[in-house]
């Protein structure tokens, strides 16, 4: 079976790459966009995967905390499969960037070119709460899987939790404001974080159902939970087809209506019928997700768009088998319950049943306090290095903007001094010394890394490693392209310019061809009839379709950029004069 099952994935793997393939290489005019669905199919297939990403191991956290009997073996599958769908889910937004390797642009740290991440972004608040959940989702399985034979292990497994569980809670979140930051208005309901909560945390249960289904038992509770999750998406729908008129009559017949047949015994005591109605619930939140960035309907989705939702699912199956067999004997191991887990024993207080502690004085509070306590020391640390970024370059900002950011650095910092400091104490005082003094030395490097100078006197512009230097360096001749200044204006020009107009002025016709409007041709003859303080003005007011950098240039940038433009024309101008005296040669 296994075999069989990963031969399918893998047939869905090799044309969903293919699929991949096309779409980096055409860009965005590769999927299904127009002027009414900007989006496209990979931010629905992101919500989708991130959902499922989310869901295995709130799962796994909220049982171990409210101390709800759990299978070991059916707990750390939930967490690998949370693993394997981040893995599938993180690619499409990158697919969306449209440069991937420049994806850690979206980090709100200052660069060595002096710019800093757009905090009102919602690729910000994703990226930062993506790679906080992702980091502490690894540790949070590698603790379950020690947990068994090392004590240390096992006394932050559910402290660990503790952390995860809101986390997973605000992750999502802020997956749903990605949507309210946007223009459209059906997107800005006050229900829908819970509402994507809701969603992530219903497919993650049928996808959790389908895999014990492989594993060859159930667990009861998560197919009651399952069947409540449908009640709860059911009373969404519902809602918004009473307030707005609009119900998608596909998505409640797969999602709600379908899981109701977990009342008929012979499909609930068959193996194939709970898989069945699993599946229904999957193929059900994959069309709402569809359908919630297509309003207009799904008629125009082609082949890239449908290969892409095979790469979804081929990655996901491929990754978790490979994974699933490597980790066998951790996750079998050799007191695994098989069949069905008996209800009642968890009605019955067993004999190592955990003490009642009063509120905030439970063994878990009290390791979290400390660990807690850096990671808000180091939420506002961070904030106020921000600020005084932004304030310091002109940026405009709102503190609401900064609010995604706090619970992703709280989570990840409190995690990493909880698993770090059981090991300082086991090593001793001198060990910890030790790794104080490296975490110092640690802070003090990172502070002269990032210790360039973030504003400028007038007449200089803020190079890429720091240093200033005057506008009227540039050169006036396209010869003198590998100057130091040209060098580091380059810098600026390929950050904020070339994702449009191309890294050598001659458009980046791969990205903005039948999705964004061409810009202006700027060669020799249009820059010399514009004239140099007319781009300037264009550069920091915008035009047309261009966005303006004010406040996040300077005017002297905005020159120097300019000035780099025009010789990238005359550049472009010289090598047509060679072309054209070369084709008359040859004849």
């Amino acid at each position: 079976m296994v075999r069989i099952l990963f031969i399918v994935f893998l047939c869905l793997l090799v044309p969903g790459l293919l699929s991949m393939g096309y779409s980096l290489w055409q860009g965005p005019s590769a999927w299904s966009v127009d002027s009414g669905v900007f989006w496209g199919l990979p931010i629905s297939l992101f919500v989708f995967w991130i959902g499922l990403a989310h869901a295995g191991t709130l799962i796994s956290a909220i049982f171990l905390v409210l101390d709800v009997k759990m299978e070991r073996r059916t707990s750390i599958l939930a967490e690998l499969s949370t693993l394997c769908a981040l893995v599938v889910a993180v690619i499409f937004p990158l697919m969306h960037l449209g440069v991937i390797q420049n994806f850690y642009m979206v980090a709100p740290y200052m660069d060595s070119r002096g710019s800093m991440a757009n905090v009102s972004s919602p690729l910000v608040w994703d990226f930062c709460c993506i790679l906080a959940y992702g980091f502490l989702s690894v540790v949070y399985l590698v603790v379950h899987v020690l947990a068994e034979k090392s004590p240390v292990a096992a006394s932050i497994h559910r402290p660990l939790a503790w952390l995860l569980f809101p986390m997973v809670l605000w992750v999502h979140t802020v997956v749903s404001l990605d949507f309210a930051a946007t223009f459209v208005p059906a997107w800005r309901g006050a229900f829908f974080p819970v509402y994507f909560i809701v969603g992530a945390v219903f497919s993650g249960l049928a996808m959790v159902n389908i895999m014990l289904c492989g594993e060859g038992y159930r667990m009861r509770q998560l197919e009651k939970l399952m069947l409540v999750g449908s009640w709860f998406l059911g009373a969404f729908l519902l809602w918004d087809w009473a307030l707005k008129g609009d119900l998608n009559v596909v998505v409640f017949i797969f999602a709600v209506l379908l899981p109701q047949l977990w009342f008929v015994s012979a499909v609930r005591e068959s193996t194939l019928g709970r898989v069945l109605v699993a599946s229904s619930v999957l193929v059900g939140m994959l069309l709402e997700r569809v359908f919630l960035v297509f309003p207009s309907g799904v008629s125009g989705v082609g082949w890239v768009d449908l290969g892409l939702v095979c790469f979804g699912f081929g990655l996901f199956g491929v990754c978790f088998l490979v994974a699933r067999l490597k980790l066998s004997r951790m996750i079998e191991g050799e007191e695994v319950l098989m069949g069905d887990v008996d209800e009642t024993a968890s009605a019955v207080a067993p004999a190592g049943r955990r003490a009642y502690f009063p509120p905030f004085t439970t063994p878990e509070f009290r390791m979290l306090r400390f660990p807690l306590l850096l990671g808000v020391l180091s939420c506002v640390l961070f904030l106020v290095w921000v600020v005084g970024c932004f304030e310091e370059n002109g940026i405009a900002f709102t503190d609401a903007n900064l609010v995604p950011l706090t619970c992703p650095v709280v989570t990840a910092v409190a995690g990493i001094v909880l698993c770090v400091r059981p090991l300082v104490m086991h090593i001793g005082k001198v060990g910890g010394a030790l790794l104080v003094l490296l975490a110092v030395v640690a802070g003090i490097l990172a502070g002269m890394f990032y210790s360039e100078p973030l504003s400028a006197p007038s007449g200089t512009v803020v190079s890429g490693s720091g240093d200033l230097f005057d506008v009227n360096a540039l050169p006036d001749s396209a010869s003198a392209l590998d100057s130091v200044a040209v060098i580091r204006t380059k810098a600026v020009f390929e950050a904020r310019c070339a994702g449009c107009h191309g890294a050598d002025g001659r458009l980046n016709e791969k990205f903005v061809r039948e999705y964004y409007p061409v810009p202006q041709d700027l060669n020799l003859a249009r820059m010399d009839a514009l004239g140099e303080d007319s781009l300037v003005n264009v550069v920091l007011n915008g035009r047309t379709n261009m966005n303006p950098y004010s406040g996040r240039i300077s005017p002297q940038m905005a020159r120097g950029l300019v000035r780099y433009m025009r010789l990238l024309a005359e550049n472009a101008h010289a090598d047509s004069i060679r072309a054209k005296a070369g084709e008359g040669g040859g004849q």
